[in-house]
């Protein structure tokens, strides 16, 4: 979502008569779009404020900080750093360009960070000319007790479905082979505009443009229904892939976090899922060291993992957030203890996706090109977002992989014959 926001605030900023630039000592203007949802996050932005300081005592740099980061801690941060120039929220970001000149012609900084309430229709630059980014929805109503988006994105806003196949068209036309559909709760898309219909219908929309793969990101399972996955079973350019964070396996955690569905609940959705959807790769989120997790509820997320033989896990040690409810909770487990159960999360995933991968061995499977990798080759997804190197292929291309080798971030192979679709550009 923060890359996808990006990528509209340079769409802004050149449209604007701006250029990008790859270098700081190049740069006349710098913007951060930061991150709130784990701690870390946030201190990534401040260490590489402290590199653009440096430049701002050599010339003259204007700098902004904002999204997620900029609509939480509004000005305090002009209080922290003396070098920023001017505070943006997380919408809004037509009026950058605006608070770039006011602040250059200008001897005032400024905070501007208005309630988000609507979705930006903005032109994007975007960083992947294979796969391509669109939003679906913004922010989210759930509150889950640990997370800061609904304080910081705002309520979920649902965007108008013809807007959005307009803009997967123009990505067509723009050569992309693959759509990312976006929101904090896609599968809640419509039901705050019941008059734009359920995600199974918009789902069905942007299949009809003809794309060679869809897909989406995130999924709540407490909004997960069987039309949305009797649609990805049924529908070809649907990608057998769903993101469905877990956060824990206990459901006595669960229900401290707010998360609306119980240990047995997730597995049943899994299960449905693997029952229509040939092949599906099942992804989750998980949260170690939540406020009184205790053994037991570790233990309960552990065979959690066991049960679904997840495809890849990201999991995150446990950090307070502010405004949410969590935050007024004691973080009571130890570090070294959210330390060791994350290195046995990761330690006990890394074992499951080297099996589960094996299993492709001697197999072709479909792979879209997305970069070239490190070592030579090219680097793709699989339909099922398995990662892929591959000898062989180009970038922008669908090819056909004959996997020889299983590692557990993923698959390595070659084309056997050149016979990829290229992206029409």
């Amino acid at each position: 979502m923060n890359l996808h926001q990006s990528e509209g605030l340079a769409g802004v900023m050149t449209g604007a008569g701006y250029d990008l630039v790859d270098r700081l000592e190049s740069a006349d203007v710098v913007l951060f779009n930061g991150c709130m949802v784990r701690q870390k996050a946030e201190e990534k932005v401040y260490g590489r404020i402290g590199a653009v300081v440096e430049e701002k005592r050599k010339r003259r740099v204007t700098l902004g900080v904002g999204g997620c980061l900029g609509q939480v801690r509004g000005e305090s941060l002009l209080s922290r750093f003396p070098a920023i120039d001017f505070v943006f929220g997380s919408g809004g970001h037509r009026s950058v360009p605006d608070l770039v000149e006011r602040v250059r012609v200008g001897s005032d900084r400024v905070v501007a960070c208005g309630e988000p309430t609507t979705i930006d229709e903005l032109p994007h630059v975007r960083s992947n000319p294979v796969s391509a980014m669109v939003t679906i929805t913004e922010g989210c109503s759930n509150y889950c007790s640990y997370c800061i988006v609904p304080y910081a994105r705002g309520p979920m806003r649902s965007r108008d479905p013809a807007s959005i196949v307009r803009e997967v068209e123009d990505a067509i036309r723009s050569g992309a082979l693959e759509v990312l559909l976006l929101g904090q709760n896609v599968n809640a898309y419509g039901t705050d505009r019941p008059e734009l219909g359920r995600f199974a219908l918009l789902l069905a929309r942007v299949a009809e443009t003809g794309i060679p793969r869809v897909r989406f990101t995130t999924s709540h399972p407490r909004d997960m229904t069987d039309d949305v996955l009797d649609a990805i079973g049924s529908t070809a350019n649907l990608c057998n892939h769903l993101h469905l964070p877990a956060q824990s396996g206990s459901d006595r955690i669960l229900a401290g976090m707010n998360r609306g569905y119980t240990a047995a609940r997730y597995l049943g959705i899994v299960d449905a899922a693997r029952e229509r959807i040939g092949g599906v790769n099942v992804t989750t989120d998980l949260i170690v060291g939540y406020p009184g997790e205790t053994d037991a509820d570790f233990e309960a997320t552990m065979r959690l993992i066991e049960d679904v033989r997840f495809g890849s896990i990201f999991v995150a040690k446990y950090s307070p957030r502010p405004l949410t409810r969590s935050g007024r909770l004691e973080d009571d487990i130890p570090e070294p203890v959210k330390s060791e159960r994350l290195e046995r999360v990761l330690d006990r995933q890394r074992r499951i996706a080297l099996e589960e991968n094996e299993r492709f061995v001697g197999q072709d499977v479909e792979v879209l090109f997305e970069s070239a990798a490190r070592h030579g080759g090219f680097v793709g997804r699989a339909d099922d977002h398995r990662t892929v190197v591959a000898r062989g292929g180009r970038i922008g291309e669908l090819a056909n992989v004959r996997v020889e080798a299983a590692a557990a971030a993923g698959l390595s192979g070659s084309v056997p014959v050149h016979q990829g679709i290229e992206g029409r550009r």
